[in-house]
């Protein structure tokens, strides 16, 4: 702990003396290494200093960037590979690109050259922060590489004008919130270039706006670089990947025209069909069918059907059948059948069946009077079909039920 302790002292003190910023230097576009600044905007005079306040327009394209506009847009294929290039002071070899207190991810975006940079435009192309695996930051990766980081175009967005924005975040005096003391906070060394994409195809990423996309107190933008980590979340919007279904408004998991399968739904209207099936949870209307049915709540429109079903909540309007039936809550409008049940609620509109009301009064359903029949047993008359335990019949004309 004193160890850790000695060592992030030695780094903020080292952080709070350390004057060594950084700049895009230049690009290598197709292979075509740029001369310094070419296709870049133009710098300011302090071209190496940051911007700390991310809701400034400065955040955009570096101090200055949105007022001025670079001397010459360079060609670029869709889908290529560019060299982005950052140094400290200048382009030479022995350049140190940045110090290695300055610590932090490196991002790059783009947006339409004719929007300048305004409003919701700017999709991410890469982004590359913190690898625990080696311990190692992109700022590690591009002082070793003399201040290169090659970043490939997607290959599939509209071919045009555009901005490419290059981001470095150090993270030294990032502990601190930028709006609490404007004395420390994150880095941002940002520059624009402009290119002019060939080839491309025509898909149109979502944007986003820059300033907008960050706040100080964003995890990421608020780290402490001192204190024992494990990761690093890089702020701003996820990466844009090439591909179907990435343009604006979709994500690549989304898939469009997709041809459904409801296997819930229960069958309408089988007429004159032997059905079996299994966890429906309605039967209405079985006439002329022979259907032999197991844990159905419901089957509708079956006609002239002799049913055998065992626990049902409802069968309507079966007509013409010979119905055997278990543990029924309510039967409707059965006509002409024999009826074997036992330990039903209710049983309405059954005519002709084998007991003594085979003259009901004719007329709807709702208008006809209503005949109740003992619920003695021993009144019961003989039949060859076993009656046992009716709570009620009710008798009625043919008609649906509603």
């Amino acid at each position: 702990m004193k160890v850790a302790f000695s060592l992030g002292s030695a780094l903020m003190v080292l952080a709070g003396f350390a004057n060594a910023h950084t700049y895009l230097s230049k690009l290598a576009l197709d292979g075509v290494q740029e001369s310094e600044g070419q296709c870049i905007r133009p710098y300011p005079a302090d071209r190496n200093y940051p911007v700390k306040d991310v809701t400034s327009t400065d955040i955009t394209c570096g101090v200055g960037g949105v007022s001025k506009t670079a001397s010459e847009t360079c060609p670029v294929k869709a889908g290529s590979t560019i060299t982005v290039e950052w140094h400290h002071d200048n382009d030479s070899a022995s350049d140190d690109v940045i110090d290695i207190t300055h610590l932090g991810p490196c991002m790059v975006y783009m947006a339409p050259l004719e929007s300048n940079g305004s409003g919701d435009v700017w999709f991410k192309i890469f982004e590359d922060g913190y690898d625990a695996a080696t311990s190692t930051w992109c700022v590690n990766k591009i002082r070793n590489n003399g201040g290169k980081l090659d970043v490939a175009l997607p290959a599939d967005i509209k071919s045009g004008d555009y901005l490419v924005r290059t981001e470095i975040i150090a993270l030294h005096e990032s502990d601190t919130d930028y709006a609490v003391n404007p004395a420390r906070g994150s880095q941002f060394y940002v520059n624009c270039a402009q290119v002019s994409v060939t080839n491309g195809g025509s898909a149109e990423p979502q944007g986003y706006a820059i300033p907008g996309i960050y706040k100080s107190t964003t995890p990421g933008v608020i780290f402490n670089l001192y204190s024992s980590y494990s990761s690093y979340p890089i702020p701003g919007p996820a990466v844009y990947v090439s591909g179907p279904g990435n343009d604006i408004g979709e994500s690549p998991n989304e898939s469009t025209d997709a041809s459904a399968e409801d296997s819930t739904s229960a069958p309408v209207e089988n007429t004159d069909s032997s059905v079996e099936e299994t966890n429906y949870s309605s039967v209405e209307e079985n006439t002329d069918t022979p259907v032999e049915e197991t844990n159905y709540s419901s089957v509708e429109e079956s006609t002239d059907s002799s049913v055998e079903e065992t626990n049902y909540s409802s069968a309507e309007e079966s007509t013409d059948s010979s119905v055997e039936e278990t543990n029924y809550s309510s039967v409707e409008e059965s006509t002409d059948s024999s009826v074997e049940e036992t330990n039903y609620s209710s049983a309405e509109e059954n005519t002709d069946a084998p007991t003594e009301n085979t003259d009901a009064p004719q007329g709807s359903a709702t208008e006809s009077p209503t005949e109740y029949i003992s619920t003695d047993a021993s009144e019961a008359p003989t039949s060859s079909a076993p009656v046992v335990t009716y709570t009620t019949t009710i008798t009625a004309a043919p008609g649906k039920c509603h």
